[in-house]
């Protein structure tokens, strides 16, 4: 496997880590005006996910592009 592709697997990785940490200290908290308490896991666990998930298909692409060019020669 690549660099890229391990590095997809460890945002995804840690992606699914700061959700989790989100749910844990967190989870759906209100305060006493009704207003959900969030922390900076949720966002990050969203973006770090993304990125991954984009890192490893573009890595998924690069593979199937050199393959099919390198069969047809």
């Amino acid at each position: 496997m690549s660099k890229l592709t391990w590095l997809g697997i460890a945002l995804v990785v840690s992606g699914v880590t700061s959700g989790i940490l989100e749910q844990k200290f967190y989870g759906g908290r209100l305060d006493e005006n009704n207003v959900l308490q969030e922390s900076f896991f949720l966002p990050l666990a969203f973006t770090l996910t993304f990125l991954g998930g984009a890192l490893i298909v573009v890595a998924m692409g690069r593979y199937w592009i050199n393959r099919i060019r390198g069969s047809g020669n």
